[in-house]
């Protein structure tokens, strides 16, 4: 079933996750491109998977070494990004060739991170939306619907300790993330959803314009459906339910 969180149930399990990191130096005359040069993969176990120094594809010109803590050695003898993005895709697909891999994405993993579309853009990778799990962009976790809290605050505020008090560390991020991650995703909250109520699910294209005109704002308010998908359905064990969960790529 081709982009729907049915793609996160394989053999009647929920989706592994995997939690990426990124630190980034500058490229470009100012010193302002993003520009990957170290990266880090762990799994639900807080395991590493991949952690290495990332040859940036342009002359870096900013270190940025109060935060990065890199220098030019390090970058020395760092693997060529392509490289990195092969062994990054093989983790996510779980070891499938990306051209073999089914529509629904059965066997890949979700993969989280803080702004993990930023760490995408940098790695010059793409993956699809509905596997990423974005701890800068979940409502819950948001300062507002539009302004995302740090990872710092979130940290601080949801696991009770501090991160980030200097140089900062991948490994250490992307155990706050997967962490973040696993405490919103063992939330119950299912029964907010009304899967399958076919009123919820019916939004505003069985209406002409001229009818929705003429609704009053609690008629309006009513038939209106939120994009916000709850995390604890990643946990789901009931495949007909997913069913009814639509994502797109």
């Amino acid at each position: 079933m081709s982009g729907s969180i049915m793609d996160e149930m394989h053999n009647g399990k929920a989706q592994k996750a995997v939690a990426m990191d990124c630190e980034m130096v500058g490229g470009g005359s100012d010193g302002s491109i993003d520009l990957c040069a170290r990266v880090c993969l762990v799994d639900e176990a807080e395991n590493i998977i991949l952690h290495t120094y990332v040859q940036p594809q342009i002359p870096v010109t900013n270190y940025r070494y109060e935060v990065t803590g890199l220098t030019e050695d390090h970058l020395r003898d760092a693997i060529p990004l392509n490289e990195v993005q092969d062994k990054i895709k093989k983790i996510l697909y779980n070891g499938e060739s990306v051209g073999r891999m089914p529509p629904d994405g059965v066997k890949a993993r979700l993969l989280v991170g803080h702004d993990i579309q930023h760490d995408l853009n940098c790695l010059r990778m793409k993956y699809p939306g509905f596997l990423l799990r974005d701890t800068a962009k979940y409502r819950p976790l948001m300062k507002t619907n539009l302004v995302s809290h740090s990872l710092k605050h979130l940290t601080k505020t949801y696991l009770g300790y501090n991160i980030q008090s200097g140089i900062h560390d991948p490994y250490e991020d992307c155990i706050s993330v997967m962490r973040l991650y696993k405490r919103m995703r063992g939330q119950d909250h299912r029964q907010v959803f009304r899967l399958g109520d076919e009123k919820a699910n019916s939004g505003f294209d069985s209406f002409r314009s001229m009818e929705l005109e003429k609704k009053a704002p609690d008629e309006l308010y009513e038939i209106s459906t939120s994009d916000y998908k709850c995390w604890c359905l990643d946990l789901t064990k009931i495949a007909t339910l997913a069913a009814d969960y639509p994502f797109s790529f």
